[in-house]
């Protein structure tokens, strides 16, 4: 199994280690407990730092490692079939009903994030909930595998929905619990890669299966992918210890303050509200752009559905391969700085996909440039908003913040995919949906989330 990893958990100053003269062991524990006080945060049993990949990735502990790995292996059949869901039933179910589809999935989502959230500050540990979450949307992939009406739609997609509310507060926490002494940026950098790495393999996958005419496969070995999740999960049991985020109490941690105190937070209103236009332009690459691909626009004609998949996928490859070196880039900045310029990149793909409905244009090539400043938005925007929301927030409310910075997606998912489809129903093409989002990105890029607190309650 890929959790099987070289070293993973060893310790630093294992017996092996203390060989050789006593002066040189006592030099390395003197080390290692200077950096344990110097650092903001404390260290797991399994936050063993270890070299992971080529000689430019830094050190990450194993622990963070297998909390992505099991974001990387989610996000292969969440992805693929996400995106293939508009190319497939694209000709059987309407633009409507295929967003009314993603909003009731976005519904059951939003009442579980709450769930999750409170089982979390529980002491319910994450790796339970991400394991039921896997069990929820296997059996919803088992649903859809075979979708000829609105109601089985709807019983698939509701199951999906109410699994993926459960996945992601906890996906979250996982990571913020085990970054160890890696940077919080850093980490979900790392985070958002292995999703990045599983999007465009579920992608690819589903277009293989869609190439050799056998479409239920997808959907079958998307659920053996989240039955393999759910099982991952429970076996993680070497990660078990929570840290402190960001300078934060650990979790899980008692009830202190309410979700309307985030209001007051300086700063992060306006994070959250980037975050909900950013989550809409990423929630309609799976809904709006598949469907507007495969029926053409104006003056780009229709395309194949396999095409229009593989359309899709060179999204999710472009994101895998920026996602570590543009994730990196932008840590080093100010995350209000890392925001902006990811509204700027999903504003400039956006007004590729209004030149590419014109008449005469190269449409093609305007549409695979168009996927190449989403990607660029994207892998800035993912790792740079969960840390604005937690450098943002005093400790007592970090776990609130990332639920609510959770429900942004809901929210988006909500709102964004029927009227989308409303517009592409009404207009006959996606000008008026493209020329919409350019200028919801170009306002919301005028919002000023300004500089996190100095210090963080500790």
């Amino acid at each position: 199994m890929f959790l099987l990893l070289p070293g993973a958990g060893a310790s630093s100053l294992a017996p092996g280690a203390a060989t050789g003269s006593g002066g040189r062991w006592r030099r390395r524990l003197r080390t290692t407990s200077v950096f344990m006080v110097a650092s903001p945060v404390a260290c797991v049993p399994s936050s063993t730092s270890f070299r992971c990949g080529p000689p430019w990735l830094p050190r990450h502990p194993p622990a963070l490692v297998r909390a992505c790995l099991l974001r990387g292996l989610a996000l292969m059949p969440l992805s693929g079939i996400g995106f293939y869901l508009g190319i497939v039933y694209g000709d059987r179910l309407s633009g409507l009903a295929l967003g009314y589809g993603f909003t009731v999935a976005a519904v059951m989502g939003v009442v579980s994030r709450w769930v999750a959230g409170r089982s979390l500050d529980s002491g319910l540990h994450w790796r339970h909930l991400l394991a039921g979450s896997g069990l929820l949307m296997a059996a919803g992939m088992v649903q859809l595998r075979n979708v000829s009406d609105w109601p089985a739609l709807l019983t698939g997609m509701a199951l999906q929905g109410f699994g993926l509310g459960l996945f992601w507060p906890a996906a979250e926490i996982a990571v913020a619990q085990t970054h160890g002494p890696v940077t919080l940026g850093k980490a979900f950098t790392l985070a958002r890669f292995c999703e990045a790495v599983g999007s465009a393999l579920g992608v690819l996958g589903t277009a293989a299966f869609t190439m050799v005419g056998r479409p239920s496969w997808a959907f079958l070995t998307a659920a053996a992918l989240l039955l393999a999740l759910a099982v991952a999960a429970l076996r993680s049991t070497g990660m078990l210890g929570c840290q402190t985020v960001s300078g934060g109490q650990a979790f899980p941690q008692r009830r202190q303050g309410s979700y309307k105190t985030l209001a007051r937070v300086s700063g992060l209103p306006a994070v959250l509200l980037i975050s909900i236009m950013a989550t809409t332009i990423i929630i309609l690459q799976q809904s709006a752009l598949p469907l507007d691909l495969v029926r053409g626009s104006l003056g780009r004609p229709a395309l194949d559905p396999v095409i229009g998949n593989l359309v899709v996928a060179v999204q999710l490859v472009l994101l895998m391969v920026m996602q570590l070196p543009v994730g990196r880039l932008v840590s080093r900045w100010p995350t209000s700085t890392g925001l902006r310029w990811s509204l700027w990149a999903f504003a400039g793909g956006q007004a590729l996909m209004i030149l590419s409905c014109l008449p005469m244009a190269p449409g093609l090539w305007l549409v695979m440039g168009a996927q190449a400043l989403t990607a660029a938005g994207t892998a800035a925007f993912l790792p740079t908003a969960s840390t604005a929301c937690l450098e943002r927030t005093p400790a007592a409310l970090q776990g609130r913040a990332m639920a609510a910075y959770s429900e942004c997606w809901g929210i988006s998912a909500v709102v964004a995919p029927p009227v989308a489809g409303w517009l592409l129903e009404m207009q006959g093409h996606g000008v008026g949906l493209w020329l919409l989002l350019t200028t919801l990105c170009l306002a919301a890029s005028r919002l000023k989330p300004g500089q996190p607190v100095s210090a963080i309650e500790q």
